[in-house]
Order: C-alpha cells, then sequence, then structure tokens
C-alpha cells in the first residue's frame, strides 16, 4: 500500500469513529511516521497533514518538509501541495507545541489567493477545492477572494462526472469545512479497541486464549482477511467463525447441515460451486508450526480449538468426495 493510500485510510477511520492506532493489531500511523522518515527530500505534505490529525508528535523538521513541499514549484500539482501545505502548517500550529511563523504561513495564503481566476477557479475543480479549504483558515477567504464564485465552480462541478478523490476534496467545501476538521473529535466516546469491542459484544468471560482466523482464497492462496481473536478456552472453529461474523457483517457464514452439524457452504454469498469444483474447506495449524495446515473434516462444532491456533477457511479447487484432493500437501503463502 502506498503511503498516500495508508493516509486515506487513516483519515476514514478517524471518520468512523476508529483507532488508526489499533487496526487489527496494526498501528497505522506508526507506518505512515515510518514512510514519511523514509521518503527523501521531498514529502507530499498530505501525508504530515494526516498524522498531525492523527494526533502524532509534530516536530520541526515536519514544518521544514512543509516549507520545501510549499517551496518546490517544478513539482506537478504545485498549488494543490500549496494548499495542503499551508493545512498542514496550520494543524502543527493550532495542535501541538512546535513553533510555526504565524507571518510566513499569511503569506502562503495570500499567495493562493492570486491564483484564483475571473470565473472563480484555481487552475482546475480539484484545485479550486484546496485552495478553499486552505482559505477557510483564520477566514481568509473573505477578503481579496471570490468565494462565491469559488463555491459556484464546485457545485455545478459537482452536477456533472467527477472522479471520487475530486468529489473528496469538493464536498467539504460545500459545507464550509475542510480536511482541518478530519479528527475523531465528533465520536461521542473514544475509539473502542476491536478486543475490548469484540468482548462487550459477546460478554466474554472466563479464562482466554489467543486464535488466528484467516480466509484464504483460490489454488494461488491470495490472503484475503486476518483476524487475532481471544476467545473463551475450550471454544470451537464453529465459535471462532461466528465470532468474527458478529464483528464483521461482511463475513457471514452460510452452512449446509449434514446429521444435524453444520459445515461452511457460502462466506458472504460466495458458494460452494460444483460445477468449477471450488468449494469451502476448513484447516487448522499452530502459528508457531512450520508444518503445513492440515484439512478438517469434521463439522466446525465438533472441533475445541488450542492457543495459538490458526483457523483457515479457504475457498478452493477440491472435492469433498476426493480423499487424495483433501490430502494434498498445502504450501504456505
Amino acid at each position: 500500500m502506498s503511503s498516500q493510500e495508508l493516509a486515506l485510510y487513516i483519515h476514514a477511520l478517524l471518520v468512523a469513529c476508529m483507532d488508526p492506532r489499533d487496526f487489527y493489531g496494526e498501528d497505522l500511523v506508526r507506518e505512515l511516521r515510518r514512510k514519511v522518515e523514509a521518503s527523501g527530500n521531498y514529502t507530499n505534505p498530505f501525508l504530515i497533514l494526516v498524522l498531525c490529525n492523527a494526533g502524532d508528535t509534530m516536530t520541526a523538521r515536519d514544518v521544514e518538509r512543509l516549507t520545501v513541499a510549499y517551496d518546490s514549484q517544478h513539482r506537478p500539482f504545485w498549488t494543490d501541495s500549496q494548499a495542503l501545505s499551508s493545512m498542514a502548517l496550520s494543524c502543527i500550529s493550532s495542535r501541538s507545541g512546535v513553533s510555526v511563523d504565524e507571518s510566513t504561513l499569511m503569506d502562503m495564503l495570500q499567495e493562493l489567493k492570486r491564483r484564483q481566476f475571473r470565473n472563480g477557479t484555481v487552475d482546475n475543480f480539484r484545485t479550486t477545492a484546496l485552495v478553499t479549504q486552505a482559505l477557510f483558515i483564520h477566514d481568509s477567504c473573505k477578503k481579496d477572494f471570490d468565494l462565491e464564485s469559488a463555491m459556484k465552480v464546485l457545485t455545478d462541478g459537482l452536477n456533472g462526472s467527477k472522479s471520487l478523490l475530486d468529489a473528496y476534496y469538493a464536498l467539504p467545501v460545500l459545507n464550509r469545512k475542510s480536511l482541518l476538521n478530519v479528527t475523531s473529535g465528533h465520536c461521542s466516546k473514544q475509539p473502542v479497541a476491536e478486543e475490548e469491542a469484540l468482548q462487550k459484544a459477546l460478554d466474554v468471560t472466563g479464562e482466554m486464549m489467543t486464535v488466528q482466523y484467516s480466509i484464504w482464497m483460490g489454488d494461488e492462496i491470495n490472503v484475503g482477511r486476518t483476524w487475532r481473536l481471544r476467545m473463551r478456552v475450550n471454544s470451537t472453529i464453529y465459535d471462532a467463525i461466528e465470532t468474527v461474523a458478529k464483528i464483521d457483517n461482511r463475513q457471514k457464514i452460510e452452512y449446509n447441515v449434514v446429521d444435524g452439524k453444520p459445515y461452511v457452504a457460502a462466506l458472504n454469498g460466495k458458494e460452494d460451486d460444483p460445477e468449477m469444483g471450488m468449494f469451502w474447506f476448513v484447516y487448522l495449524k499452530t502459528l508457531s508450526s512450520v508444518k503445513d495446515p492440515k484439512i478438517v473434516e469434521e463439522s466446525p462444532v465438533d472441533i475445541k480449538l488450542q492457543p495459538n491456533q490458526e483457523i483457515i477457511l479457504w475457498y478452493k479447487r477440491g472435492s469433498w468426495s476426493d480423499q487424495s484432493v483433501m490430502q494434498k500437501p498445502v504450501t504456505l503463502p
């Protein structure tokens, strides 16, 4: 995943009241910071803005990066970068103890105003949206900038065909908001960690153990998703499958019942396909072991889990009646 994609995910999690520092056990903010520190002489100012919005510790080096980004005139989408640099500097100034020269920020905003054309646009649709967002800082849009014309450009433009990213930048402006407003401040309470949410949802008490649950797709083993779960001791594979379905409704399982016991037949609408020879199989392995996963032929309700086991739900070519296929060695991804 690129740094820009990771930054977009962090913003989305903040808006959804989810903690980007504990996304299924992964600290996405720390990972983005690692990517920023590993970058060369130029850093996309959007990354710094996202780190600031996510509450990461800002530094004087970040201010320097933003200044360099603003002054990089040879870069494509220069005005976009200048608008993002201005917003990131404003964020650092208002939410951290790092010193930012306010006169420099105001000079940056004044420069952005000079880019507006008579019809209200600034270069193009997306740039108009970004510059207008930046000029909401200190209400800079109220002087030497035609806000009404800029808003009309954006409103008219959204009536046509625009990309998702264009809409992402334009829609906040119509509500007099900007990327500086992307925080978890609107959430009624602090984001709940997955483990805590899971325990509340299932009212889990007593002695616990940790297991892993993964979904594999296809003979080439494309790992779809993986969860780390805390389960009650003596829980079954069926319990783990249903636990994931409760915390993510996209993981809903359908079963075939044979002799009164359930067997996995579909996940999120993707069913066993006899014509194509594709079926859902359940495998188990020990996380610390180098041995291949072992197929589970029994019903998920009959197999009790052990600590640090991995349950693998695998959609692949095979046949329940073909024991040689079922016992075929598995090459781990």
